[in-house]
């Protein structure tokens, strides 16, 4: 319950960030969130941290396996091939780098996408003007929300 709650503030805090920056908002793409929920759960369960899965999956080759078209026309003749991730470990508490995470939803989304924006790697996928489609997924693994956002 708290993980759904956690991952709308994600979408929501996601795209007033875009917002701010003159950006359109990202829609909430529900095939999108299982790929991201799949990888999140799959860190959690597993006890590992990283874009690529114990397979040596990436984010595209996740997204392609489970039949997501990775591919996008841009216009113009140009194409995009592959999705964005973003990934993120949340504990509540005194967070070191973050200061005090209360331990509800809104907090813990905050927490994270305030992470991500003082990130330029994560802030670039945030804001990248090409994505149109925002996939969130969370899980618990006990001490951290583990917190996946895939970007198409």
């Amino acid at each position: 319950y708290k993980n759904a709650q956690i991952e709308q503030y994600i979408f929501e805090y996601t795209n007033m960030e875009r917002s701010s920056y003159g950006l359109e908002a990202l829609v909430l793409d529900s095939a999108l969130s299982q790929i991201s929920q799949d990888h999140s759960d799959d860190m959690a369960e597993n006890d590992y941290f990283s874009h690529i899965n114990l397979d040596g999956e990436t984010p595209t080759d996740r997204a392609i396996a489970a039949d997501y078209n990775v591919v996008k026309y841009l216009g113009d003749g140009y194409y995009s091939t592959g999705i964005g991730e973003n990934i993120a470990k949340m504990p509540t508490g005194n967070v070191i780098g973050i200061g005090y995470v209360s331990d509800d939803a809104e907090s813990i989304a905050k927490a994270i996408v305030d992470a991500w924006m003082d990130s330029d790697g994560h802030r670039a996928n945030i804001l990248n003007s090409q994505y149109t489609n925002m996939g969130i997924g969370v899980a618990f693994d006990g001490t951290y929300y583990i917190a996946t956002q895939n970007f198409y």
